[in-house]
């Protein structure tokens, strides 16, 4: 067994380059992704003319969404191994993700209205308000998804957090049954997504963004946090960047193709090991005091980005108006560097406050035994 410390300050700097790769795929969609927040731009043409390697990359890195989701998992199944009560997991993990979420549903819906737009061709209705404000919209995969630009993932995160102590019940801190849980529920999405493409039903909107079809990813954090309690893992100071590389490169041109291994479910396999490796023996740059605090503020950068990229694309455009890969990349210098900024002012006045009243409302809870997680660790 390995023991760690409390803190990792690399899965910090994996959340770094988890929200840039965020930043980096909303970039790449040029104006269809800036003005979504208000017309439906599903069809309108590319903006930028890029080699082709770099467009399927930079697509791709949607993918930065999964490597949030591993880590995550990890970082909640260490948590959990120390032993917790279920008063005191629900307040915490509300208060960590509602208010900034709520805030940036009000302040989208506030500036939008609800006109149509992407992922609401029909306009929002006061429902679809309702399924967003409860976490909904990745189960719903309809017009929610317009409320908070970029929701669905959140959805998926708090479903994550309703499962995790049935996850970790099931079990009970064996290496074997993580795995076994990450190959069957993989085995099962790869199922569904070959059923999907025959009957051309596969599509980002809804099977992917679905809780279910992402819950191996979720699973595959959970079994690398069990794989280094469990193990000793070898010394490899550049081998999660190579993981990370392969990840964020490779798996985009997958030469056997989604029908027999869905890119998420790979880019979530190489994530893993990645984040597993990074905690044993932290690298120097995930660790580094830039890295880390892009990763501290990652979770506000994801909700304010989206209002950023037509005012960063605007410019970007004026100065450099080929719109071709420098045009893109000054639009992602921008975008990213004024996000930054924004996430550091939402994160010192929303998220730390409503973290810190998630804590005093734990320390208000009665003093009698409180009802644990249905997890007891066995680690």
């Amino acid at each position: 067994m390995q023991p760690l410390p409390k803190h990792l300050p690399a899965l910090d700097g994996l959340r770094g380059v988890a929200i840039l790769l965020v930043v980096l795929t909303h970039c790449s969609g040029g104006w269809q992704a800036a003005l979504s927040l208000t017309q439906n731009t599903r069809l309108w043409a590319p903006t930028f003319d890029l080699p082709r390697w770099l467009g399927v990359v930079s697509g791709e890195a949607v993918h930065g969404v999964t490597l949030f989701f591993v880590v995550s998992a990890f970082t909640l199944t260490r948590s959990l191994a120390q032993g917790a009560d279920l008063r005191r997991y629900v307040i915490r993990r509300v208060a960590r993700v509602a208010p900034g979420y709520w805030l940036a549903g009000i302040a989208y819906t506030l500036a939008a209205g609800l006109v149509p737009r992407l992922w609401a061709p029909d306009g929002v209705a006061p429902s679809d308000l309702v399924v967003a404000a409860v976490f909904g919209s990745a189960w719903q995969g309809g017009a929610s998804m317009a409320v908070v630009p970029g929701g669905w993932s959140v959805s998926c995160e708090v479903a994550f957090y309703a499962a995790l102590p049935l996850l970790l019940w099931v079990i009970q801190g064996r290496l074997w049954r993580a795995a076994a849980l990450t190959v069957t529920a993989s085995v099962a999405v790869q199922i569904a997504a070959r059923h999907g493409i025959v009957a051309h039903a596969w599509s980002y909107v809804p099977q992917y963004i679905n809780p279910m079809v992402q819950a191996p990813v979720f699973l595959c954090g959970i079994t690398a946090a069990l794989l280094v309690r469990h193990s000793h893992l070898p010394f490899l100071p550049y081998c999660p960047y190579v993981l990370l590389a392969l990840a964020i490169f490779a798996v985009p041109f997958n030469p056997v193709g989604e029908w027999y291994l869905q890119h998420h479910l790979a880019f979530a396999v190489l994530a893993a090991a990645a984040v597993a490796l990074a905690a044993t023996r932290p690298p120097r740059l995930l660790g580094s005091a830039v890295m880390r605090r892009v990763g501290e503020v990652s979770y506000s950068m994801y909700l304010v980005h989206f209002a950023l990229l037509s005012p960063s694309l605007w410019l970007a455009e004026r100065l450099v108006p080929a719109d071709h890969w420098q045009t893109l990349a000054l639009h992602l210098l921008l975008t990213s560097s004024t996000s930054f900024v924004a996430a550091t002012v939402l994160h010192r006045w929303v998220e730390v406050p409503g973290i810190a009243l998630g804590r005093a409302l734990i320390r208000r809870l009665p003093s009698q035994k409180s009802p644990e997680l249905v997890y007891r660790p066995t680690l």
